[in-house]
């Protein structure tokens, strides 16, 4: 894990783009860790404590990944999830991404693109906060 700890967003990303997004949600939503894979995540933070799941996705989700959105899905109906990816995916990863509370995005890198991703999260947030309460 790298950056703050205490954050409830969590950035699932590559090692070389995470610290600057996660700088980036950091300072227009609050805090936010980043994780450079799945299991790093999963060894080193309780997936209880996380909020916003955001995962930066440069290729198409599959495989253990989406098995892994789907337990969330199930285990930690309240983590709220995004999914920023290169390209509009498939209909099918679509579908399932979204049957799993996967909300989706796709980027272009723009500074726009980073205002659009921070304003979903802050949503999401307050989506969060509306459920625990």
């Amino acid at each position: 894990m790298r950056g703050t700890s205490e954050g409830s967003t969590v950035l699932l990303a590559d090692a070389n783009e995470a610290p600057q997004l996660a700088a980036e949600l950091e300072r227009r939503t609050g805090p936010a860790a980043w994780y450079a894979s799945v299991g790093e995540l999963l060894t080193k933070r309780a997936l209880s404590s996380v909020s916003v799941l955001v995962l930066r996705c440069h290729a198409l989700p599959k495989g253990s990944l989406l098995a892994t959105l789907g337990r969330m899905h199930v285990e930690y109906p309240g983590m709220q999830k995004v999914a920023v990816l290169d390209e509009a995916p498939p209909l099918p990863i679509a579908e399932y991404l979204t049957s799993c509370g996967v909300s989706l995005l796709w980027n272009g890198g723009s500074e726009e693109d980073a205002e659009r991703l921070a304003s979903v999260v802050s949503q999401l947030h307050e989506r969060t906060r509306w459920i625990a309460s």
